[in-house]
């Protein structure tokens, strides 16, 4: 049967980066169009998205190509590649990407940007033969994590951003009763959603819609009052995959693992310090990304290239832990890094931002009573300052 030529249009490049080849294919029909009207497949859309799947890079040169600073980091960088594999986790990680694409394919608009589909270079299971010591190498961008509070310690949180989350993975009982500065926003919104359900008036979804939200916000609640976490603003964690976490096998990394941040050959300590997506990798908390730009925030990231490694040493979490103490975590961080076979460079120190509460200045102690004989000049009254001192609190 004869058709009408195809005529192509123009191949366009979608705000995600998404390229989209479009073009009409037509051809000639013995039916009527009332009949093919009633047909679905007459007139139709098919939209096939084609994604090339990345090897992982595995070779000092590899390393090189792609950042001629990292492979200088290390003593011996050949050496420490030589019996590496490749992790199970950079295959399942793309594996879940292309998934997500294919639930997405029907929305364009949302579905997985090019920048967060290539997001990762490699991750590469490494260990020194002589130590034993294991790490996880994995080489990705970076993005900023503003997670965390602790109503503990002296610290401001920003919890403006509609991607904060009060908590963290990596959690230590609370020390103090002092109280969490957002525990007051969860029983809030408690209250509130609280409120609407007695109204009597939501519809079957709305419903549903706030018994989940009811759920989460105690959840909330009693993790709040519970435990404390580490907090974005002034404690140096990374960000893994949640599904790469918690695993059987002796590569698998946990949360409160020792790790290193390598970029612009300089080396960083941090630890695991939370769970994320499971469709990306490279994320750190918000005074790592400063420390590596300075103008990182909740709406910029640090680094867009794949040039920031994440070393991971693999069962290295302390149980006990509990407030961050940053030199020692260098200390640590520094011996795990000798074991894998050393740096050329040192280990970053990181200043501690966290001040001590202030002590209250005690109320003055009233002077004695004048007697009647006596002339009194009149003074000021001393003024009560039993609240200063105290730290402003987040509402």
């Amino acid at each position: 049967m004869p058709s009408v030529p195809r005529k192509p249009l123009p191949t366009a490049k979608l705000f995600n980066g998404l390229a989209l080849e479009a073009k009409v294919v037509t051809e000639k029909s013995d039916d009527l169009a009332s009949f093919e009207r009633r047909e679905f497949d007459a007139y139709q859309v098919a939209v096939t998205v084609t994604a090339r799947i990345p090897r992982a890079a595995v070779t000092a040169e590899d390393f090189a190509a792609n950042d001629p600073l990292l492979p200088g980091v290390f003593n011996d960088f050949p050496a420490l590649l030589a019996g590496a594999t490749v992790s199970p986790f950079f295959d399942r990680l793309y594996a879940l990407k292309t998934a997500q694409v294919g639930r997405e394919i029907a929305r364009l608009d949302v579905i997985l940007s090019r920048h967060n589909f290539y997001d990762c270079e490699t991750i590469l299971n490494v260990r020194n033969p002589t130590t034993g010591r294991r790490a996880i190498l994995a080489l990705g961008d970076m993005d900023v994590n503003v997670d965390g509070s602790d109503g503990d310690r002296n610290v401001r949180v920003d919890g403006s951003s509609q991607f904060f989350l009060p908590q963290t993975s990596f959690r230590w009982p609370k020390l103090t009763d002092r109280e969490n500065p957002f525990l007051a926003v969860e029983q809030k919104r408690l209250a509130t959603l609280r409120d609407e359900r007695a109204a009597g008036n939501a519809t079957a979804a709305r419903s549903a819609e706030i018994t989940e939200g009811m759920d989460l916000a105690n959840r909330r609640i009693f993790d709040l009052k519970k435990w404390s976490f580490l907090v974005a603003e002034t404690d140096p964690f990374i960000v893994l995959p949640g599904f790469m976490l918690h695993g059987n096998d002796p590569d698998s990394p946990s949360v409160g693992d020792f790790a290193l941040v390598v970029f612009g050959g300089k080396a960083y300590p941090a630890v695991v310090g939370d769970a994320g997506p499971s469709l990306k990798i490279g994320e750190a908390s918000l005074r790592l990304c400063r420390e590596i730009n300075a103008r990182s925030s909740a709406a910029s990231r640090p680094v867009s290239d794949l040039k920031v490694a994440y070393i991971v040493f693999p069962g290295t979490a302390d149980p006990t832990a509990s407030q961050p103490v940053l030199d020692a975590w260098r200390l640590r961080c520094e011996q795990y890094a000798f074991e894998l076979g050393g740096l050329t460079v040192p280990v970053h120190s990181w200043p501690n931002l966290v001040k001590p509460w202030p002590t209250p200045t005690p109320t003055p102690t009233p002077t004695d009573t004048l007697s009647s004989s006596q002339n009194p000049t009149p003074s000021a009254t001393p003024v009560s300052r039993s609240d200063q001192g105290m730290s402003e609190r987040v509402p």
